[in-house]
């Protein structure tokens, strides 16, 4: 009796371990697949250019620059980081189920379908970054900064106007670590996450600091390849949900 009772119990075991298992690697692809989605989102892109331009007409000091561009980046980096500790807690203490898990893979899906939207018919309906309205306040916002403090000061800002153009990725990644993660792991997930997100504005930085390119010439490429980047967006975030849902079906939860 002993024996089908270990044998019982090891298998169990090693169903559980298969099952996390398979859970893990639905999660690492689709924290990395939302992270590149706002990591390629053109509002951000947009407003580190802006600030980097401007300081460079000031007086074309490519130190300062590089230091603003960092300070920025980092001020948005701490302020992602914290809003995303902050929801994930939230959510994790209120022991979500699997039905949220489930409104957040159909959330996937209907974000990489708005981005698509804006590949075929940008302008028209809800448009998947920050609201025209906004952004005359945010170029003056950037236009006052002159050092490497108010670039980072402004950063935590300009994060908060962000938000309409880059939370739906996020939301979707902390709704799946809610409900598949330890809080341990979660936080992890998301310092993988913003790190992915913040990797091309360093990559800007650098290289308009390194004089390999300048702001205008990044900006020209930013809006020719606008419409194609909402395409990829759109591309992986229904590839994610549809994703979640099938791992929801074949029960990796």
């Amino acid at each position: 009796m002993d024996f089908y009772n270990r044998s019982f119990n090891d298998k169990y075991i090693l169903f559980n371990y298969q099952k996390m298992s398979m859970a893990a690697e639905l999660t690492i692809p689709a924290v990395i697949g939302a992270a590149v989605v706002d990591a390629i989102n053109p509002c951000a892109f947009a407003v580190l250019i802006i600030l980097i331009a401007t300081i460079l007409a000031k007086d074309y000091d490519r130190k300062k620059a590089l230091l603003s561009g960092f300070a920025f980046s980092a001020s948005i980096f701490i302020s992602y980081f914290l809003m995303g500790i902050g929801l994930f807690t939230a959510l994790e203490t209120a022991g979500l189920s699997r039905k949220f898990y489930f409104v957040v893979s159909i959330l996937a899906i209907i974000v990489g379908l708005f981005n698509i939207k804006d590949y075929f018919w940008y302008g028209k309906g809800l448009l998947m970054e920050v609201p025209l309205t906004w952004r005359p306040k945010i170029k003056k916002a950037i236009n006052s900064i002159t050092t490497p403090t108010g670039a980072f000061l402004i950063g935590f800002l300009v994060s908060i106007f962000l938000l309409p153009c880059t939370s739906g990725p996020y939301v979707v990644i902390l709704g799946l670590l809610a409900v598949k993660e330890s809080y341990f792991s979660g936080i992890l997930y998301l310092l993988l996450y913003n790190m992915i997100f913040l990797s091309p504005m360093i990559i800007i930085t650098l290289v308009i600091y390194k004089g390999l390119t300048t702001t205008d010439a990044l900006e020209n490429m930013r809006k020719k390849k606008l419409k194609l980047l909402h395409l990829i967006a759109g591309i992986i975030m229904i590839l994610l949900g549809a994703g979640m849902l099938l791992a929801m079906h074949l029960g990796m939860l």
